[in-house]
């Protein structure tokens, strides 16, 4: 059987180093070396802020590291087919249960590799952390190595997943704990999970750092899709440090702080988490029987990213209604989807049958709402308990 971990790994994990390394001062990230034994494997557990967090962790442990990462990275683009080969990332496709990226892990493990997660799946969105799923518990039962907790504190207030450009502030990470196997067997199943959710939540908005820039609001309709103040949708409209209503006039402002302002006295969110919960009421409550289209968006472009290879499928307006998603011309039952993710900015991801689809749309295209919508129509999400990572569980309607 072909070994997983190959020397090559090694070689460019050292020369492309100082690359990250300068990428960490564009970002002005900061870390330190971190002394791990030489002769031990692990599996590294991180919270996930930015799109460079597999670089930056490579910067502070020095070694070989095999990251799980979405299939949204594979592609036939050269530096994509470089990176594959570079690197030997393990690839894991979102919405399912892939027993094939389970496999690659424990070849890894037994090969001596350290392997990598980011157990949220998701980059933030907002400075709240994601569900964690409890398999990482058995995860760690069956891979059998020491595990550590990497935390990164700022990057969600240095590049808002939301936003574009890069914000002035403090970003660093480093390892916050180390459980051997020892500790990890000592704990019950409900103990290890605890453990590790609480070992890489990270709040930024709790740290009284302050992230500087004239746009800090700008794109903040990519997450945000209805008004507080007339449960408008689809009406918010950033600009420079605010976001306002085009119905009603209302209008907030982001801060340094990572925190939400206005001079409407009724605004009742001080943060980016209380407004993305106030949505996740609205689309749980929504009487679906007085709404045909739930949300529709103009000028969106629909790819097929089954294989490496997108094949464009469909371009137009995208309409998602209770029973059929569409695109232009192509359209499919909504009891066919049973996955999805958000992807950077203005595109989401999902999966129905044995095929993946991208749909992309404009700058300001909001992907999050087809996705929370997903859990009120797509039959198979529902019954699974719904996407727990975007916060919307249908059991709780």
């Amino acid at each position: 059987m072909q070994k997983y971990v190959k020397l090559r790994h090694r070689f460019y994990f050292s020369v492309l180093r100082p690359v990250a390394q300068l990428l960490a001062c564009r970002y002005r990230f900061k870390t330190k070396k971190e002394k791990l034994d030489k002769k031990q494997n692990y599996l590294i557990l991180s919270n996930h802020q930015s799109f460079l967090d597999p670089a930056f962790v490579g910067i502070s442990i020095r070694r070989p590291i095999y990251f799980v990462a979405s299939d949204a990275l594979w592609s036939n683009k050269w530096y994509i087919r470089l990176l594959l080969y570079a690197f030997g990332p393990i690839r894991i496709r979102k919405g399912t249960v892939d027993i094939s990226c389970i496999r690659a892990m424990y070849s890894v493990v037994k090969e001596g590799g350290t392997v990598a997660i980011f157990p949220e799946g998701n980059r933030q969105w907002n400075d709240s952390c994601f569900h964690i799923e409890r398999s990482v518990v058995k995860l760690i039962r069956l891979l059998k190595v020491p595990v550590v907790l990497y935390n990164f504190h700022g990057g969600y207030g240095v590049q808002p997943r939301w936003g574009n450009g890069i914000r002035k502030g403090k970003y660093t990470g480093g390892i916050r704990e180390i459980l051997s196997v020892e500790q990890c067997n000592a704990f019950s199943d409900d103990e290890l999970y605890e453990k590790i959710v609480g070992g890489l939540k990270v709040v930024d908005s709790e740290s009284g750092e302050l992230y500087r820039s004239k746009k800090r609001a700008e794109y903040l309709e990519r997450e945000l899709f209805v008004c507080p103040k007339c449960a408008s949708q689809d009406t918010l409209v950033s600009s420079g440090n605010e976001i306002a209503c085009t119905k009603c006039g209302f209008s907030a402002r982001y801060g340094e702080d990572l925190r939400l302002t206005s001079a409407d006295p009724t605004f009742p969110f001080g943060r980016l988490v209380d407004w993305y919960e106030y949505q996740l009421r609205y689309v749980r409550e929504l009487d679906l029987q007085k709404k045909e289209v739930l949300c529709a968006d103009k000028h969106v472009r629909l790819f097929d990213k089954t294989t490496q290879e997108r094949v464009p499928v469909a371009e137009g307006e995208i309409a998602l209604g209770k029973e059929r998603l569409s695109v232009g011309d192509w359209s499919i039952s909504t009891s066919e989807i049973f996955g999805g993710s958000a992807n950077d900015g203005n595109k989401f991801s999902f999966n129905a049958g044995d095929r993946s689809y991208i749909v992309i749309g404009d700058e300001r295209f909001n992907g999050i709402k087809y996705l929370l919508f997903f859990n009120r129509v797509c039959e198979q999400i529902v019954k699974k308990g719904g996407d727990k990572y975007y916060g919307l569980d249908p059991s709780e309607r």
